[in-house]
C-alpha cells in the first residue's frame, strides 16, 4: 500500500495556485438551504437540503454505544453528507466544461 507523500494541507497550499475551474467548499456552502439531523439512539443522520431542493443524507454511529458523542456524530455525518455534495458538483462542473469546448 502506497500512502500519499504529501499532507493534506500541502495539498491544500498546491490547490491555491490553481487557476482553472474546480469546486470548492465556499461553493457548496453557496446552495445549501437547510441543514437538519436526526438522532436515533448512537445513529446519526444528517440531511442537507440544497437551494434546488436535491437532498443528501450522511450517516454517522459508532462501533460502541459508549463512545457515542452528539457533536461528533453531527461531524461525521454532516461530513459523509458533504463529501456526497462534491461529488455530484464535480459532475456538473465537468459536464459544463465539456459543453463549453463543443
Amino acid at each position: 500500500m502506497e500512502l500519499p507523500t504529501i499532507s493534506t494541507e500541502e495539498a491544500l497550499a498546491i490547490l491555491e495556485t490553481k487557476t482553472a475551474p474546480r469546486v470548492t467548499e465556499e461553493l457548496i456552502k453557496s446552495k445549501i438551504d437547510v441543514v437538519r439531523y436526526v438522532v436515533d439512539d448512537v445513529t446519526t443522520l444528517c440531511i442537507i437540503r440544497m437551494k434546488n431542493d436535491f437532498r443528501f443524507i450522511g450517516k454517522s454511529a459508532p462501533v460502541s454505544a459508549d463512545n457515542f458523542d452528539p457533536a461528533v456524530g453531527r461531524r461525521y455525518a454532516y461530513d459523509d453528507a458533504f463529501r456526497q455534495i462534491w461529488a455530484f458538483e464535480g459532475y456538473l462542473l465537468r459536464e459544463q466544461l465539456a459543453a463549453e469546448a463543443k
